[in-house]
């Protein structure tokens, strides 16, 4: 099937995904703590049921695309790009129960992103425990498919934090009550971490997420994770965050074997209208402390960083289709493997024409091109069109 029939027979089928209706849409009230104060669901997430309750639903996503890797095409031209199912309960006023997993193309693999608890202490904060997403930047606190504008999640996601990434852990944060005035918001916790997988699992060499998805601490050292944010504007935010902690395991069987070997990364977003565009960026620096005599296949520094800008050209797309909008974007980003090589990087370049129907769905028409390096500096050119579209269900 060429490349044209295939984008025809995606926007056929991305015009019937999009086309669902029924969910309602998030909405905080302001008698007793509020749904705003459970925020296991992003903020423009739909839903069925009632958040003052028992709220369920979920969101996948479609990808149609003609990708050329060095001038040959990928005979995969269809995929999911992720298909996930969520719930929220409040068995008391003060006591919230979530819980999320599915499919996602990013890690290529099933997985849960939240089997948590929450507790309100008070009036603007919660403490909570189990399975739930490490606060490592805006794009894992909140990357459900319907709401982005790119087929692709950026590098600095998918190739150093290892979006979607949870783990197992305790911690509190803090929430904006409905009509707060207040512009910081914060969440501290200790995790599971990364395991040694970012490296034993890594035979191109160090890749952090190979860490995540870490249920079980297989050191006994938990991490700690944080972020700190500051509302800049109604649309506007900037944040950083880190997580540290020991990656390896020092004892097997009660016979020590190494040395304690940690793992930092730091990430810093934002996120802001500038002349009518709204502006988002994200980037991670990673620190790993790689055993000795590995140095030169495993590399101690990484580095990544994405800008993208967003436009609307039409709201409503047509008058009488009311809640769409036709948007425009242009995203840059690059990874770094290896900061003491020339080579072991990515670099893109994406644009995507969305239109959207808010808050239900999406669908993007994109292309992208990237530049990959291995650690002798030889490039590799990708190329591809792509046709996404993704719903909440």
């Amino acid at each position: 099937m060429g490349a044209i029939a295939r984008i025809v027979f995606g926007a056929i089928l991305a015009a019937l995904l999009g086309s669902g209706s029924g969910p309602v849409v998030w909405a905080a009230t302001a008698v007793g703590p509020g749904p705003e104060a459970f925020h296991a669901l992003p903020p423009e997430t739909s839903y069925h049921g009632n958040l003052d309750g028992f709220a369920f639903g979920g969101d996948g996503e479609l990808r149609f695309a003609e990708d050329v890797e060095a001038g040959v095409s990928d005979p995969e031209w269809f995929s999911f790009g992720r298909a996930n199912a969520f719930f929220v309960a409040r068995p008391y006023p003060r006591v919230g129960i979530a819980g999320r997993a599915g499919w996602d193309r990013g890690a290529d693999d099933f997985v849960l992103e939240r089997a948590e608890v929450y507790v309100q202490v008070r009036r603007s904060a919660q403490a909570h425990a189990g399975i739930f997403l490490a606060p490592l930047g805006r794009t894992n606190m909140d990357h459900d498919a319907p709401g982005y504008d790119f087929a692709e999640r950026s590098l600095v996601a998918t190739q150093l934090i290892g979006v979607p990434n949870a783990q197992f852990g305790a911690g509190v944060r803090s929430y904006r009550p409905a009509g707060s005035a207040s512009r910081l918001s914060y969440e501290v916790d200790l995790v599971t971490g990364y395991n040694d997988g970012l490296i034993m699992d890594s035979p191109g060499g160090t890749r952090v997420p190979r860490g995540r998805s870490n249920y079980g601490d297989n050191n006994g050292v938990p991490a700690l994770v944080w972020r700190v944010a500051r509302r800049t504007s109604p649309e506007g935010e900037i944040g950083i965050a880190a997580q540290s902690g020991q990656y390896n395991r020092t004892e097997v069987g009660g016979v020590r074997v190494d040395g304690a070997r940690w793992v930092h990364v730091v990430v810093a977003d934002g996120i802001g209208k500038v002349a009518g565009f709204r502006v988002s960026s994200e980037a991670a620096v990673a620190l790993i402390d790689v055993p000795p005599g590995l140095e030169a296949l495993f590399a101690g520094r990484q580095w990544g960083a994405s800008v993208e800008m967003v436009r609307t050209l039409l709201d409503p797309v047509l008058r009488s289709w009311r809640g769409s909008c036709l948007t425009a974007g242009i995203r840059a980003d690059a990874v770094d493997f290896d900061a003491g090589i020339l080579g072991d990087s990515r670099s893109r370049l994406s644009a995507s024409l969305n239109i959207h129907s808010w808050p239900l769905a999406v669908t993007r028409f994109g292309w992208y091109y990237e530049i990959r390096r291995d650690r002798f500096n030889n490039q590799t050119p990708l190329a591809g069109l792509t046709l996404t579209a993704a719903t909440y269900f």
